[in-house]
């Protein structure tokens, strides 16, 4: 479906956030009169919505639902509409019906934010009318004019859920259990995913992750090349980016932190030759100087102001204890001190926990929360043999960081948890940690 369906039909926006805001002001260039439904609001929004019962009944009484991404598929109301037949889209597959053929889609568990920012800023620096939209806090309806050549689409699951059409080109990071409450179980999670690529992209660029590999070679069409990164492509080998001709960056020397980032970046760097059709080892030069212009993005290994001479990283948006593992492994060598824990999701924490029982580096491990509950039970049982602890909140464990019971020069925050216990987002949550990692208050 396109937004050039609409028109003619009885439309309900399910959610006013950025996304439904914008798809209100489209509608409306379009002649449509979109309801906009909050079934969930028992109070009036400052927006004219309906609210409570009547958002239910708009709801159930649209031809046509245009879902945000924050409403879970596990809603019963979603199942409600889609038993009675309903159609329900979303604004990037209605944009994305419109602009496939310019887009590169980016998605994955951990890694789509910082690829898609690298992609983007890889085809500029080869001179190519780029943009950047989708779940990295652009609406793809902001888009400025005149339209980009080609769009680089961070997708997330939520977003990835809806989709009827695929981008022309696709990128696959990672892959490993994320949001399960919104999806309902880690198998609905994987499957909502990938539907990024099941309407068949020229080609799929993957991670060469074994169990990734496997679950793309599984769906993919037959028409849709499937490219993995190794050798015959620009990849990584011992930490460092290497072309198919042997050309190497070395990992002290890109822009970011971590062999997972090293591996974003060969994603990036091989994601644009093959969009735009140049060859990787004929500008192997060009590609690495532009490298070392990009700017890391936000709460991801990001280095923060401090006062207390130790060195405090936010990697904030490593919600996922396989984010914390790769957070770590990112650091290497050095007296770390690690915040984990928040709101428990139901994730299996055994791969950070097996990674503690290994580390052969210096850890404290400062747990809150739930989920820092749970993952302090599984410590217990395992007799691993760190330091850890629990403490009351996420501003109790800064405090314990910043004091002198804490022997680590390295503060870092992977929480491997949502925020949602103590704080509205993961912003609000490094908020508080720069705060204090400058000796203020939470």
């Amino acid at each position: 479906m396109r937004f050039s369906d609409l028109p003619g039909h009885q439309v309900a926006i399910w959610g006013f956030g950025r996304e439904g805001q914008a798809v209100f002001r489209r509608c409306r260039e379009l002649g449509v009169a979109p309801v906009v439904a909050e079934p969930d609001l028992d109070i009036a929004p400052p927006y004219e919505a309906l609210i409570a019962e009547e958002g239910v009944q708009a709801l159930l009484e649209a031809e046509i639902v245009i879902k945000s991404p924050g409403v879970p598929v596990t809603s019963p109301l979603y199942s409600q509409l889609r038993s009675q037949g309903t159609t329900i889209t979303s604004l990037t597959d209605l944009w994305l019906n419109e602009n496939s053929q310019r887009t590169i889609g980016v998605t994955g568990t951990k890694g789509k934010s910082t690829t898609s920012a690298l992609i983007d800023h890889l085809l500029r620096s080869l001179d190519v009318r780029s943009t950047l939209l989708g779940n990295i806090g652009n609406p793809v309806l902001d888009e400025p004019a005149p339209p980009a050549d080609i769009v680089v689409l961070e997708v997330s699951s939520y977003q990835a859920q809806s989709l009827t059409t695929s981008p022309r080109w696709a990128v696959v990071t990672s892959l490993f259990p994320e949001h399960l409450t919104w999806h309902g179980s880690e198998e609905a999670y994987f499957n909502d995913k990938l539907h990024l690529v099941d309407g068949g992209p020229d080609w799929v660029l993957s991670a060469p992750d074994p169990a990734l590999v496997t679950r793309l070679e599984e769906r993919l069409a037959a028409t849709t090349e499937f490219v993995v990164l190794g050798p015959g492509t620009i990849h990584v080998e011992d930490g460092d980016v290497v072309w198919p001709d042997g050309h190497r960056v070395a990992g002290d020397e890109l822009p970011l932190l971590g062999a997972h980032n090293a591996g974003n970046i060969a994603l990036a760097l091989q994601a644009a030759c093959r969009v735009i059709g140049i060859d990787p080892d004929t500008h192997a030069l060009d590609l690495s100087e532009a490298l070392r212009t990009f700017q890391p993005l936000a709460h991801r290994l990001e280095t923060v102001p401090s006062s207390d001479g130790r060195r405090w990283i936010d990697d904030g948006l490593a919600t996922a204890p396989a984010a914390v593992v790769a957070s770590l492994e990112a650091l290497g060598s050095g007296d770390i001190c690690v915040i984990v824990g928040g709101a428990d999701r139901g994730l299996d924490f055994t791969p950070l926990v097996d990674y503690f029982r290994r580390a052969e580096t210096s850890i404290e491990v400062v747990l809150i929360g739930a989920a820092g509950l749970r993952i302090a039970h599984d410590l217990q049982q395992h007799a691993v043999g760190l330091r850890w602890h629990v403490e009351e909140s996420f501003a109790a464990a800064c405090r314990w960081a910043r004091g002198p019971e804490n022997p680590a020069s390295i503060v870092l925050l992977a929480p491997g948890a949502p925020s949602q216990d103590e704080y509205r987002d993961y912003v609000d949550r490094a908020d508080a940690f720069r705060r204090i990692a400058l000796g203020g208050e939470a």
